[in-house]
């Protein structure tokens, strides 16, 4: 059994009960008992998130309670930060981390962030989420920086990623990127021209990665349906209620979702072709048919995906077939069962 699990389980018990305090006590507790931060914040605090993320697929926990919870690990971070300050003077690189444009979860950014500058090798300045194109411009534009940190949670932001990018490598910046939009290898990194891929955030202490300056132009079909138009989810959420009738009686709510879970799968579709990855589509199809479990068949996620792809077809055939082969493929995983 993991060596912190007991503390992990406490740690998400005073999230739980919205102890602010308590969480941030025992992260300070665990780091004076000689627990390196790193462990401190991947063995007790990310899997308190993963948690807090379930009880909202599940339903179990509101928007506000993931929000209270977000901002109670982010104080606990904070106070590992300030504790662990190392007192070296002169760190020998200086790293900007920042999340892909358009990426909202900056929390993994901050525990990256806050390992990456544990030992005092490195000055660590954080960027922050949503950064716009033309900011990280200017901030790279000052010269000061050895390496760019970039963290992308969501896979539909890949996009923006690749475009942070090109920014930071109009700038001679070398990009390592990181967090769980990549997947498990650097497959994806290495698609978007990343210059290295962190699995663990320990890995920015490491060796700096070489400049390899590649540009990577993102095809019109990619920004098609990462910008998918109103009239293309109409035109499927009308073949959608076309196929499932009984969907027209149903709330002005409901078909808002309908139309939002529509384009979740026209960008994931664009970062798939991006990446040349279909499982991002795989597991976006997935996790919407275990979100909806309780009120949509399967079958009615994935015909979606089907008529999406049809509606599709004339602006990007190769787009449409990424959604068939990965709806098929869904299909076949539920088919056949665990």
């Amino acid at each position: 059994m993991n060596e912190l699990a007991d503390s992990s389980a406490e740690f998400f018990g005073a999230v739980e009960a919205a102890n602010g305090q308590a969480a941030s006590e025992l992260a300070v507790e665990l780091l004076d008992a000689g627990t390196p931060l790193e462990k401190i914040a991947t063995e007790v605090l990310a899997p308190a998130q993963v948690r807090v993320g379930e009880l909202w697929e599940a339903g179990t926990w509101s928007v506000a309670d993931e929000h209270v919870a977000t901002a109670i690990t982010e104080t606990a971070l904070s106070s590992l930060t300030r504790a662990s300050m190392p007192l070296r003077a002169s760190p020998s690189r200086h790293i900007a981390m920042a999340c892909a444009q358009g990426e909202r979860h900056s929390l993994p950014a901050r525990m990256a962030a806050a390992v990456a500058g544990a030992n005092g090798e490195a000055r660590v300045t954080m960027l922050g989420a949503l950064l716009p194109e033309e900011q990280l411009h200017r901030r790279l534009a000052l010269g000061d920086i050895d390496v760019l940190a970039l963290s992308c949670t969501m896979p539909t932001n890949l996009i923006g990623a690749a475009r942070s990018v090109d920014v930071a490598h109009q700038w001679g910046v070398p990009v390592i990127a990181g967090g769980s939009a990549f997947g498990s290898s650097p497959h994806r990194a290495r698609a978007i021209g990343a210059d290295g891929w962190a699995a663990d955030a320990v890995l920015l202490r490491g060796a700096l990665p070489e400049l390899a300056g590649r540009s990577i132009v993102i095809a019109p079909e990619v920004l098609l349906l990462d910008a998918v138009d109103a009239a293309t989810v109409t035109r499927a959420h009308d073949r959608v209620v076309d196929a499932f009738p009984c969907l027209s009686e149903t709330s002005h709510a409901h078909h808002a979702r309908v139309r939002e879970d529509l384009v979740w799968m026209a960008r994931s579709t664009a970062a798939a072709l991006l990446t040349n990855d279909r499982s991002i589509v795989e597991d976006l199809l997935a996790w919407q048919c275990r979100l909806l479990r309780d009120a949509v068949p399967s079958s009615v996620v994935l015909a979606s995906a089907r008529l999406l792809a049809d509606t599709l077809e004339q602006q990007t055939a190769s787009g449409a077939a990424v959604l068939r082969q990965a709806a098929a493929t869904v299909q076949s995983a539920a088919t056949e069962g665990p």
